[in-house]
């Protein structure tokens, strides 16, 4: 049974029938290339924390830091891929990306109040209470993909820019930045 199988489905292939969704030219092993055009992909992705505007004075180990203010934090994408006419593309490509909402910018007004102790530590002599905002680094590569030799798909690459930009929620950690 399995031999009067394969030789009809031989028979079908050479005859030029699709058989299960195979068409003849993939069947026959030609190569056809029907995703053309340009596109943009999300790469190299990691989670980052950058320092924000919300820090204390300086002080020197053994001292400890106590910060109460009222102030409103902000955080600014940064990298060639969050600028120019591409941005609000890229950044809306990399939230989909990441699965979380990002912005050009981060901005929350509060209460900030924390404290923490300054530990020696090598090489420094100071350090400052900050407050750090989650936010997502990684490189926009926009290439173009174009039928090759034989019809197979061929890659261009036009760019690869990096880009950190901040997540929309409020989501913030306290730490120590040394200096």
């Amino acid at each position: 049974m399995k031999r009067a199988v394969s030789v009809a489905l031989a028979g079908a292939v050479l005859g030029g029938v699709t058989i299960a969704g195979t068409s003849s030219a993939q069947a026959t092993g030609a190569l056809r290339c029907d995703d053309t055009g340009t596109k943009i992909a999300i790469i190299d992705k990691k989670t980052v924390w950058v320092p924000t505007n919300i820090h204390s004075d300086w002080a020197k180990p053994g001292v400890k830091i106590t910060y109460r203010k009222d102030k409103t934090g902000t955080w600014t994408a940064t990298g060639s891929a969050t600028k120019g006419a591409e941005a609000g593309a890229i950044i809306a490509k990399a939230s989909t990306s990441f699965g979380v909402s990002l912005s050009k910018s981060w901005s929350k007004s509060d209460t900030w109040s924390y404290s923490a102790t300054v530990k020696k530590k090598k090489g420094k002599t100071k350090a400052r209470l900050m407050m750090f905002h989650e936010a997502k680094s990684f490189t926009a590569h926009k290439y173009r993909v174009k039928a090759g030799k034989g019809g197979a798909c061929q890659t261009e690459t036009i760019y690869k820019k990096p880009g950190v930009t901040p997540v929309k929620a409020n989501s913030n950690t306290w730490g120590l930045q040394y200096s």
